[in-house]
């Protein structure tokens, strides 16, 4: 059963603002909304970490990787997301963390 004012397999997902402050102090806030669009349509994206309740509400604790951008210089980031499916209504998502990966070291 599916909530009246959303689409079947479609998720509210936000970025909490810490998370955008990362994003935009690394340069990597079009890559953030990018992905965050891209989880309202597959909440479950990236490696499953672990599973917790909070609130008596199953939620899901997901890592996903957002590739380097070498021409635009931003460098690959490992984004922490938590999905909260249904019910409550509706199926949410919350970009919690941005951790940009570090640069490749040159060989010593």
């Amino acid at each position: 059963m599916s909530h009246p004012d959303r689409r079947d397999g479609e998720v509210v997902a936000v970025v909490t603002d810490r998370a955008a402050q990362r994003a935009k102090e690394i340069g990597a806030d079009d890559a953030l909304e990018r992905l965050r669009r891209e989880l309202e349509h597959q909440p479950r994206l990236g490696r499953l970490i672990r599973t917790v309740t909070e609130g008596g509400q199953r939620v899901e604790l997901y890592s996903t990787r957002i590739e380097a951008d070498p021409a635009l210089g931003h460098p690959a980031l490992n984004v922490v997301h938590a999905y909260a499916p249904a019910p409550p209504w509706p199926p949410t998502v919350r970009i919690a963390a941005v951790v940009p990966e570090d640069p490749p070291r040159p060989e010593l």
